[in-house]
């Protein structure tokens, strides 16, 4: 179970390990923020090269290796690398330093919630890793407007996270986007009414279809 808060990382030393796309999300994210970042990866994205230039971004090229965590506020691991997943956990125990390792929940010390922001306030919803998509529901449901059955959507939780590991399981690629349609009021309505069953098949289907 994860304690909500709000982090203030302004001029603390964050360090992601990866250079893909989700690396790239969380450098952003983290330098929108007032972080130093530093980049551990042999390779990274055109659009993280392009913030290079700016003294509060460092890029090590190379794999992650023991002893990077050292002097680090947070980390996150963005590989996909099971192996180097474990060891940075590892570390990041024996530091005491904060860990999110992208969609592996087990080895996360912190999670980052899917975010809402209007003027002065800031919403974060999380599902405790249980399901992303259904968190950043919660968030675009706010940014539109329609917070009639917010709460509601609450109701998904167990079923997509079911469905989530089902389609994981059998190795099933799913956008995010796909996601996003898949959650809607017919699938809400048929969980209310108790016709769980029913509604897997439906997410189910509409998920894996070739829409």
């Amino acid at each position: 179970m994860y304690y909500p808060a709000f982090v203030n990382v302004e001029n603390r030393t964050c360090l992601v390990i990866g250079g893909g796309k989700f690396a790239e999300e969380k450098v952003f994210k983290l330098l929108s923020h007032g972080a130093k970042i530093k980049i551990v990866s042999p390779d990274i994205t055109e659009n993280i090269k392009n913030i290079l230039d700016k003294e509060e971004v460092v890029w090590i090229k190379r794999k992650y290796s023991s002893g990077d965590l050292k002097d680090v506020f947070i980390a996150i691991s963005a590989t996909g690398d099971e192996v180097a997943n474990d060891q940075v956990f590892k570390e990041a125990e024996d530091r005491n330093v904060l860990l999110n390792v992208v969609d592996v929940t087990h080895l996360c010390t912190f999670i980052a919630p899917s975010v809402a922001t209007r003027g002065g306030v800031t919403v974060a919803t999380s599902t405790g890793g249980s399901s992303p998509a259904l968190a950043r529901k919660f968030r675009e449901t706010l940014e539109g407007g329609c917070e009639c059955r917010l709460l509601e959507y609450g109701d998904l939780t167990t079923i997509l996270s079911e469905v989530r590991k089902e389609i994981r399981d059998k190795n099933i690629l799913v956008s995010v986007d796909r996601w996003q349609e898949c959650i809607d009021e017919g699938l809400l309505d048929l969980v209310q009414k108790g016709k769980v069953d029913e509604a897997k098949k439906m997410l189910l289907s509409g998920l894996t279809s070739s829409k």
